[in-house]
């Protein structure tokens, strides 16, 4: 198994990482959330939720190596289909330490997701053959 591979996902996870601790002490307690296209917070969240950005980051990263160990074939998708989310993660963390400014990031969120999938599912068919 390449193992350098599962490096990319992990590297995303490790940038939301840095991304929230830089920012943390500039982060009221009270976050504003769910931005609609014009920068407005249709809701509120507390900072230690960013958090969960990370540790399901992780998770997903980590569950789609032990899964790839066993199907060696299915490696790159899960692969592509772990970074993908992890970047809607950190997409999603990045909206909302621009508070809302930058909506590019709610915009590449389906975007990224979608290329993940296809890419996830093209890897896995060409598996298959």
């Amino acid at each position: 198994m390449n193992k350098k591979i599962w490096y990319i996902p992990v590297v995303v996870v490790i940038l939301n990482a840095l991304a929230i601790i830089l920012q943390w002490s500039s982060l009221p307690e009270i976050l504003p959330a769910h931005y609609d296209l014009q920068g407005n917070a249709g809701g509120t969240m507390p900072r230690s939720i960013l958090f969960l950005y990370i540790l399901m980051g992780g998770i997903i990263c980590l569950s789609a190596y032990l899964f790839g160990r066993k199907k060696q074939k299915l490696q790159r998708g899960l692969v592509i289909l772990s970074s993908g989310i992890c970047l809607v993660l950190f997409s999603s963390t990045m909206v909302t330490l621009t508070s809302g400014t930058m909506p590019i990031f709610m915009l590449a969120e389906p975007v990224i997701l979608l290329v993940a999938v296809v890419g996830c599912a093209v890897c896995w068919v060409k598996a298959r053959k």
